[in-house]
């Protein structure tokens, strides 16, 4: 049976240290997924010898839940395209270390792989991330010229093409910072920019006049502190839900704070439109995982 399970590690270090034990241990026969937000096993027999507090799923709810998060049910910012490619490179490793000749695994991976595929097709849950960017890049264009300084703070999908489209633009002065520093380097080096780390934000921000705000954490990571050597007057666009600005932030002289609400009024996509896309994202995969578990 298909068994799954989550490792609660947040520290950075710690997780990329069992996600490697995890692989020795699985020796290909098993799929580790391991992103900024998460570390979770996929195999037909649970790792032996290591403590992985953490859920568990099994059978057609494990085949689910690698659906879910491929498709991004399971993102803090609901159907962020950047998971899918990290389901991706996990399979490219899972077959790197052998599992290519564990058919019956490499073939529940491919099938969760091409089900979350249909369902961000047909649930059309990706537009919502690209008018989101694009009206972002807009609103703070409106106030702030391609010729000046312009961070973003974010390395996933959204943060992405919000990057991409400033530069489409001609902004010819990005700055990326992410909490993930390879991902914002990534993410940087298809802007034209330069990228740093959320403990560098300080140094990364100084002059900026412009700053599009797109993480995925549960708490602020933008704080006045953070804005004392950014230039005035300062336009942020934060895109974050929950903010990713803290309340201190739009207490400040000459700043103006641009919240998600506000972006979503633009492309008039409400809160309970992108809701929706996800429940029809959800139901699909459901029936997809009671199909596959029929056919199993």
């Amino acid at each position: 049976m298909l068994m799954a399970g989550s490792v609660e590690v947040q520290e950075p270090v710690r997780r990329a240290t069992t996600a490697a034990l995890l692989a020795e241990r699985l020796a290909g026969r098993g799929l580790v997924l391991n992103t900024c937000q998460r570390l979770e096993w996929y195999a037909f027999a649970e790792p032996q010898g290591l403590d992985l507090p953490g859920r568990r799923w099994s059978g057609a709810e494990a085949f689910e839940r690698l659906a879910r998060i491929a498709a991004g049910l399971e993102s803090r910012l609901v159907g962020e395209l950047e998971i899918l490619g990290q389901v991706r490179d996990a399979y490219r490793r899972f077959r790197e270390l052998g599992g290519r000749d564990d058919q019956a695994l490499d073939r529940v991976v491919q099938e969760a792989l091409a089900l979350a595929r249909r369902a961000r097709r047909e649930s059309r849950i990706d537009e919502s991330m690209t008018s989101l960017a694009t009206l972002a890049v807009r609103r703070l264009l409106h106030d702030v010229s391609v010729n000046e300084p312009i961070a973003v703070i974010g390395s996933g999908s959204l943060a992405t093409t919000v990057a991409r489209r400033l530069a489409r633009k001609g902004a010819c002065a990005i700055r990326v910072a992410g909490r993930c520093p390879e991902h914002a380097v990534r993410v940087a080096a298809q802007c034209g920019g330069f990228a740093g780390g959320f403990d560098a934000l300080a140094s990364l921000l100084a002059n900026v006049r412009g700053i599009v705000c797109a993480t995925a954490a549960p708490h602020p990571v933008l704080y006045a502190r953070h804005l004392s050597a950014a230039g005035r007057p300062l336009w942020i666009v934060d895109l974050g839900a929950p903010p990713d600005c803290a309340e201190d932030v739009a207490r400040m002289e000459q700043v103006t704070v641009i919240p998600l609400r506000d972006i979503e009024a633009m492309a008039q996509l409400s809160l309970d439109e992108r809701r929706r896309r996800a429940e029809i994202a959800a139901r699909i995969i459901a029936a997809g995982a009671r199909a596959w578990a029929a056919a199993f």
